[in-house]
């Protein structure tokens, strides 16, 4: 079950995501490797460098002008450290075989230029950064980046066609109050080259127009944006097509970047995240954050060979962006003919990998609830409820069928409320996502009916409200109060006679 930058004025070493362990090395003759790296004074410089054994697949991370012990063998190496004066970036990668005592150096003094700018450029008023990595074209794990301001980013030549260089431009606005955001990147593959001046085109980018509501978060947020330029997502590229961008929410802002997969992600007292899409030159794209209401999402359970999968369901999924919602504490319990087959209670990004037995083939009830904790005070969609009644066919490897309904409150402004006296237009999406397996089955079904309450007492009272089915979408309308909360309710029944019941509590605001 459910449950995851380059500032202009400083320089920022990125490490690869992987932070693999050494593995215990088959070699049994011992070499000793010490990795020298000077920066452009000729001054030994700390830095981190990543050791990659071509044969054995051993990899780690080394201190530089330090010597380690290794097995002799043949070893990819790539760095990527600051000059002694704080501001120049260096980058670098080299194959070297350790056999006795083996020494090799990175000299900053060797490196050459890496020049990137982008054509048109965004105009007066941006910082102007330069990125670059170096990876091992292999796809090893050995690869790093750096980044540091235009004119102060330098890569060491090296013409192995080993290794390659990723280089990249970002412009990020100097105004305070914001602005949009351009990244753009290229790769020299077959060696690392001697210098680089290039301008790269911006009818390559696509743009991402994100608009982020406060009210299930609030405060400041950052909003990521990382790249997959090929669908395996190895290539070097990657390690420089990150974007982060910090806003008070609400906010609107676009990000200008290259064509291909990207995953968007805010993190605030919270969490969301889209998981990759694939995004086309030359697009624009509108991305909407935070829109009420965050609640049960996701993929609803299966049977697996006289077992109960839960799915992978997030109790506070953004209506967009269903990844996320890492404050959730709650609890989950399967019942079956009055007996408790399973209960547990979880906290905050705890997995839950239980898969009961289930006795045989008949109806089951899943019931799931959840609260968001450590949220500022006037947060919305605090705490939610999931219940699922279903028929399991206990032999079957199949999805259960139900609905889990989304609520989509029509007209909010940017803080997710509503005026007062107001009547509010609530769309009921019907979400029956499947598993993306295809040795699971999937049961056809449809609604037979569905029934709707709201609340403005924190669920004291509920009020019925009529649901209405209109052009292949379900809707209700919500009579808002003077002020204050509206929690929202709706139990939906399919042709099987299956039914599931999703609350939200403070799902929206009344101003």
């Amino acid at each position: 079950m459910r449950r995851t930058a380059a500032a202009a004025s400083v320089v920022t070493v990125l490490v690869p995501l992987l932070l693999a362990g050494a593995s215990d090395a088959s070699a049994v003759t011992k070499g000793s490797l010490t990795v020298r790296t000077l920066d452009r004074g000729g001054k030994a410089v700390y830095a981190q460098v990543a050791v990659y054994n071509t044969r054995t697949y051993d990899f780690r991370y080394i201190d530089g002008n330090k010597k380690v012990s290794l097995p002799n063998g043949t070893y990819e190496l790539v760095t990527s450290f600051t000059g002694g004066n704080g501001e120049d970036g260096i980058v670098g990668g080299r194959t070297v075989k350790v056999s006795g005592a083996t020494t090799t150096t990175f000299d900053a003094r060797k490196g050459r230029a890496v020049k990137v700018s982008l054509s048109p450029g965004p105009g007066a008023g941006y910082d102007h950064g330069v990125t670059a990595a170096v990876c091992a074209a292999d796809n090893s794990p050995a690869s790093m980046s750096i980044s540091a301001p235009s004119g102060e980013v330098y890569a060491i030549p090296n013409s192995s066609r080993a290794y390659e260089l990723a280089y990249g431009t970002l412009y990020e606005p100097r105004s305070a109050t914001g602005g949009d955001v351009w990244l753009a990147s290229a790769t020299h593959s077959h060696g690392v080259p001697a210098g680089v001046s290039a301008t790269l085109r911006a009818s390559g980018l696509t743009t991402l127009k994100v608009s982020a509501r406060s009210g299930a978060d609030s405060g400041q947020a950052r909003f990521s944006f990382n790249g997959e330029r090929k669908d395996s997502g190895v290539d070097c590229e990657s390690g420089i097509d990150i974007v982060d961008v910090e806003r008070d929410l609400p906010a609107s802002f676009a990000v200008h970047v290259p064509a291909g997969h990207w995953e968007v992600g805010q993190e605030g007292h919270d969490l969301i995240s889209s998981g990759f899409r694939k995004y086309a030159a030359g697009r624009t794209t509108s991305l909407s954050l935070g829109h009420a209401v965050w609640g049960p999402g996701g993929h609803l359970p299966y049977t697996w060979y006289h077992q109960l999968y839960f799915g992978n369901d997030n109790p506070f999924a953004d209506p967009k962006f269903t990844a996320g919602g890492i404050l959730a504490s709650g609890t989950l319990k399967l019942t079956h003919a009055g007996k408790t087959l399973y209960k547990r209670s979880y906290s905050p990004s705890q997995e839950l990998d239980a898969t009961p037995r289930i006795p045989g083939s008949g109806w089951y009830t899943v019931t799931e609830t959840a609260r968001r904790g450590g949220l500022p005070a006037g947060s919305l969609s605090t705490s939610s409820s999931l219940s699922l009644h279903f028929y399991a066919d206990a032999g079957k490897n199949q999805q259960i069928r139900d609905y889990i309904t989304r609520f989509w409150p029509e007209g909010l402004d940017s803080r997710n409320s509503a005026e007062a006296g107001s009547t509010t237009t609530v769309d009921l999406g019907m979400q029956r996502l499947g598993t993306d397996d295809g040795t699971i089955g999937r049961l056809s079904d449809g609604v037979k009916s569905v029934r709707a309450w709201y609340t403005t007492d924190n669920g004291t009272t509920w009020h019925a409200c009529t649901a209405k089915l209109s052009g292949g979408t379900w809707t209700t309308a919500v009579h808002n109060p003077a002020s204050g909360r509206v929690g929202l309710r709706s139990t939906v029944t399919d042709t099987h006679g299956d039914s599931s019941t999703t609350t939200v509590y403070d799902a929206y605001a009344v101003r």
